[in-house]
């Protein structure tokens, strides 16, 4: 039974948050928790949280630090878990852990390694998604995988709602891996270090391009929201969009970015391909809910530009 074994957890909020939780509930027995460096914006607040929930803070400077080393050590981990982690763990570390670190990758390995998955997969047009629990080594995410489940992927879904399935999914699949471990059936597979891969790139630049096709606009307001969200501009204002439609209407005459369609409910934007239709913004420093309130109070006309 894994309640048997001396867990170490290690992560940083908002996944840390779901799997250290459900982790409590199932009556892991969490004999440390590492969270971020003190500099770190969640440094505080996870702290307190761990500490409200009766168990052993880990505060470190360094990871490769002697005095975090002995201190691991001092634990006797059998296994450490880690949900959300933006530090590569040093060998000297690794090797604190018998049973090893099993990471919680929140993608279906080799495919989508890197910092944001939730928001590639989107992008791309995937159809499905999952989690990988790998063994951790020096690198990020090119571990052995030991369990691997997914999911598939709605056309409705966000960033925030892959966070949040694949976050459960996650959590469920720890304690099974912890299970398997405790009665040696933990299997493991290398994965390929050769291939074309599809990496899950940082998004740095939440502008809507107007020279990509409608299709490609929605899935990236999906993508970005809500933790990102997706900007343009209208009369030099800042629109934040929260969710859209696509068409595949074409309408010729106009430059990508322009309004070509007005109703009382919509405004129709012309792309590369299609017709990008807001549905949900935020117009400068006021909350619109609907693009009705804007088309009523902006009242926008036709020819006019997004993103100028």
């Amino acid at each position: 039974m894994y309640k048997d074994l001396r867990v170490l957890f290690i992560g940083i909020p908002d996944m840390a948050y779901v799997c250290l939780d459900g982790m409590v509930k199932a009556n892991v027995n969490i004999v440390g928790v590492m969270g971020a460096k003190k500099n770190h914006i969640t440094y505080y607040t996870f702290k307190q949280h761990v500490l409200s929930l009766g168990l052993n803070y880990i505060d470190y400077d360094d990871l490769c630090e002697d005095k975090l080393i002995e201190n691991i050590k001092s634990l006797k981990p059998d296994i450490a878990v880690v949900c959300s982690f933006n530090y590569k763990v040093p060998k000297v570390l690794l090797d604190c852990v018998k049973g090893g670190f099993i990471n919680t990758h929140p993608a279906l390995l080799p495919d989508y390694r890197g910092p944001n998955p939730y928001s590639s997969v989107i992008i791309n047009d995937e159809k499905e998604t999952g989690v990988t629990l790998h063994l951790m080594d020096e690198e990020f995410d090119t571990g052995d995988i030991v369990l691997q489940k997914a999911i598939p992927i709605m056309s409705t879904d966000t960033m925030g709602t892959l966070f949040n399935k694949l976050n459960v999914l996650g959590l469920d699949m720890l304690l099974e891996a912890l299970e398997l471990f405790s009665i040696g059936k933990l299997e493991r597979r290398k994965q390929p270090k050769d291939g074309n891969f599809k990496y899950a790139k940082k998004i740095d630049d939440n502008t809507l391009d107007f020279n990509k096709s409608a299709k490609y606009l929605e899935r990236f307001v999906r993508a970005l929201n809500p933790f990102i969200t997706t900007r343009t501009t209208f009369r030099n204002i800042q629109v934040t969009v929260f969710s859209a439609e696509a068409t595949d209407e074409d309408v010729e005459g106009f430059d990508n970015g322009t309004i070509v369609k007005v109703e009382n409910d919509r405004i129709y934007v012309k792309t590369q391909k299609g017709l990008f239709v807001p549905t949900s913004i935020q117009f400068g420093g006021f909350f619109i809910s609907s693009v009705k309130e804007f088309v009523r109070i902006m009242n926008p006309q036709v020819g006019e530009r997004l993103g100028i």
